[in-house]
């Protein structure tokens, strides 16, 4: 689809698979940060935006706010991925409010979901950083407490991009009907007799 482009940034393959599973339902390209040009970005009416959650901040999401300028006039969705429940509402609220001014939050649509994490494939600062979340988790959880302290997990699942799916194809459609109309009202232009003479 011409009109959508998803751009991610995944350091350790979750958002990658969500922008993969976000750009399949929406017949679009879905493309790694480092492939998009901000010429690239400006062809797209709607830009959906993924990265991973580190330490409260969405990565790469700073490619999308200094550009916010150039940007402004896009359909612009931001989704994360990470290992806070979904249903954590007042976090994602942090998170909104912490990654986007007052003035981009009216305009971008942000959606979280869970995420991944395995230890082995962690830097040594985010594995010692995730260590100490694990072990805290594994105390409240001891029925998953060997799945945090090994950090090997993976709640991905394709069901969770159904809401962002679903708004970014009523604003889709909301379009074509918007285009059809005008293309009808111009077919209408077109057929009325000329009576000036």
């Amino acid at each position: 689809m011409k009109d959508v482009l998803v751009v991610y940034k995944s350091r350790y393959g979750a958002t990658e698979r969500y922008a993969k599973w976000i750009a399949e339902a929406l017949g679009c390209e879905a493309l790694p940060l480092k492939q998009v040009t901000t010429a690239v970005l400006l062809k797209y009416r709607m830009l959906i935006f993924g990265g991973g959650l580190y330490m409260g901040r969405i990565n790469g999401v700073a490619a999308l706010t200094r550009r916010f300028q150039e940007l402004k006039d896009k359909t612009l969705f931001v989704f994360t991925a990470g290992l806070t429940e979904p249903e954590d509402d007042g976090y994602y609220t942090f998170l909104y409010t912490r990654n986007f001014t007052e003035k981009m939050r009216k305009q971008i649509h942000f959606f979280a979901f869970p995420g991944a994490v395995d230890g082995q494939k962690l830097g040594r600062f985010h594995r010692w950083m995730m260590g100490m979340v694990m072990k805290e988790r594994a105390r409240k959880d001891p029925e998953n407490a060997r799945a945090y302290l090994e950090m090997k997990m993976d709640f991905t699942d394709p069901r969770y991009i159904e809401p962002l799916v679903g708004k970014a194809r009523g604003i889709l459609q909301e379009w074509d009907e918007k285009r059809r109309r005008q293309e009808e009202i111009r077919r209408q232009a077109d057929q009325e007799p000329d009576t000036e003479g």
